[in-house]
């Protein structure tokens, strides 16, 4: 049987780089491996590190924000957070002005607060429990 061993990244597209790369890479403490652009046409691409995952942001002029309440195509994106407790968590993302909009959600081994990205993409950060 023919299967994946690893998923190797996950690619979003985003309205405005400058706001994407702060919240991925200043609020979700994401390493910046690379970042392009802007081109000929105002498109830019950056790389972004989550443990052994990538991140791959793509933005154009003419990409739209996606509908909060109505998103098509990719449910969540989940991180696993490195972080002591889930309320430091939520009071790092207070201080950063991001509104959980789902959660604390408790699970058997892991707690879990949902975000959304600038551009409305639904984010899972997850605590896992000690």
């Amino acid at each position: 049987m023919i299967r994946p061993k690893a998923m190797d990244h996950v690619a979003l597209k985003v309205t405005d780089m400058k706001r994407a790369l702060h919240f991925y890479q200043d609020v979700l403490g994401l390493e910046l491996r690379r970042h392009s652009g802007p081109n000929e046409q105002g498109g830019e691409s950056a790389v972004l590190q989550a443990g052994h995952q990538a991140l791959d942001l793509f933005s154009r002029p003419d990409f739209v924000e996606s509908d909060k309440d109505k998103p098509i195509g990719m449910d969540h994106l989940c991180l696993i957070m490195d972080v002591d407790s889930v309320d430091a968590l939520i009071e790092h993302l207070e201080q950063a002005e991001v509104e959980i909009f789902w959660g604390p959600v408790e699970r058997k081994s892991s707690t879990s607060v949902y975000v959304y990205d600038p551009d409305g993409v639904h984010i899972e950060l997850r605590v896992d429990s000690l």
